[in-house]
């Protein structure tokens, strides 16, 4: 027996029953004002899908003479019998193992109805529809594309998305047309918008479907239950009779802090009733072009490192409902720059020599400060020595005791100072015998 046929034959029919009972009501016919020169024969050979069917919409009119049709003359048309096109959407970016059917994602890809995008673990990748409306899916989530198409005489555009695991962001355009849809669809719900900001997610193992709303309305249904209509600062899912508000954003410690080691590392205010916390890296501030992501129990988490540029962050916190919060953005300078120390110790004839050493591979261009202090924390500092640029300060003959010592690097690049200090390191100086 085909398991995994079963396993996605079962799928399909919970998604078939989702879609019959869920979907926005469209209205059966559409309205056409008759232009100059409009016969009903052209109207059909253009606009049908069956050009013989005019038939039908003449009698529904109760037209005469199809090739003679008062110009204004407002016409009903069945929109089951429109002609649609399909229609396309490109990758806009992705980052790491992301398919779409059989296809490895590439930028500008096309992607049609039908086809299936899936997301590997560290992978992420944003779609971009014709009207600049923008989806994205994070690492571990499968989305099918089950509607794409305009309908060509009223020029409504249907976009259905289907959830089949992990998460789907979406960035609407407003849409002026009354016939037009945007729909992500789960096996148990389905959300609808016309024009807004919004996550839905579906757990497959737990059969939850979420919603979260951080700019206009959705519209939110469950099968055999009632809408829900989130606004903007709510969330929702199957397990919730009511949309509930969403936590606030973190604000994140230290916001102008340059990114300088190895790794890069966040810390964010507690937010009162979070649970755990979502850490994302961008590229931009619209995070279309996710590089990384990580969830926490505490505000605080660590990336691997990334080469020198402007980077965006984004944290959210996440609730016992298992919603995600409204999310704050700061942008950020990664500026890797490793800075070395050391510390050699000679003779010059009756004299002791100590040479400070450093080195600073990311920043060849910086100048450097040193300091030498009795005081663990640099205050009252012996030595002070600014404007240095080599890689060695040297000092001779200190007297017996304990000191400490650090090296500050100096940058300058695109009109902004960075300055990092090294650690502080200690230095014990004997008596002379």
């Amino acid at each position: 027996m085909n398991t995994r046929f079963l396993c996605r034959a079962s799928l399909s029919a919970l998604l078939l029953a989702a879609s019959a009972g869920l979907h926005a009501e469209v209205p059966e016919h559409i309205s056409y004002s008759v232009n100059r020169n409009d016969t009903l024969y052209d109207l059909a050979q253009r606009y049908f899908a069956d050009p013989a069917s005019y038939p039908a919409v003449q009698k529904l009119n109760r037209i005469g003479n199809p090739r003679r049709i008062p110009v204004g003359r407002v016409l009903k048309i069945p929109r089951s019998m429109l002609r649609r096109e399909p229609i396309e959407a490109v990758v806009q970016s992705y980052r790491g193992s992301v398919l779409v059917g059989a296809r490895g994602a590439t930028v500008g890809l096309k992607v049609r109805e039908g086809d299936l995008i899936e997301t590997g673990v560290h992978s992420f990748v944003s779609l971009r529809l014709p009207d600049n409306t923008a989806v994205s899916l994070p690492p571990g989530s499968r989305v099918r594309v089950e509607r794409l198409r305009r309908t060509l005489l009223a020029q409504s555009v249907e976009r259905r998305f289907v959830v089949q695991k992990g998460q789907a962001s979406g960035i609407v355009t407003p849409m002026t047309d009354p016939h037009s849809t945007f729909e992500f669809l789960t096996p148990r719900a389905i959300t609808s918008v016309r024009g807004t900001r919004f996550r839905t997610s579906y757990d497959p193992a737990s059969g939850a479907t979420k919603v979260e709303v951080s700019e206009g309305k959705v519209a939110f249904r469950e099968a055999g239950e009632g809408e829900q209509s989130v606004a903007a600062g709510f969330g929702t899912s199957d397990a919730l009779a009511a949309p509930v508000p969403l936590l606030a954003p973190p604000d994140l410690a230290s916001p102008d802090r340059s990114q300088t080691e190895e790794k890069l590392a966040f810390v964010a205010r507690p937010v009162a009733g979070a649970v755990r916390y979502r850490f994302q890296i961008a590229r931009d501030a619209g995070f279309l072009d996710v590089l990384d992501e990580a969830y926490a129990p505490t505000p605080q988490a660590e990336f691997p490192g990334l080469p020198r540029g402007t980077y965006f962050v984004r944290l959210a916190a996440i609730d016992d409902h298992d919603l995600e919060g409204l999310a704050s953005t700061y942008s950020f300078e990664r500026r890797l720059n490793r800075l070395r120390t050391s510390l050699e110790e000679s003779r010059a004839g009756r004299y002791r020599q100590f040479l400070f050493r450093w080195q600073a591979p990311d920043a060849p261009n910086a100048s450097f400060r040193f300091q030498l202090s009795r005081s663990a924390d640099g205050s009252a500092p012996l030595v002070d020595q600014t404007g240095l640029t080599g890689d060695a300060f040297v000092i001779t003959d200190l007297v017996a005791g304990t000191y400490y010592w650090r090296v500050m690097s100096i940058e300058t690049a695109d009109g902004q100072v960075y300055t990092k200090w090294s650690p502080t390191s200690e230095l014990r100086v004997g008596t002379v015998k």
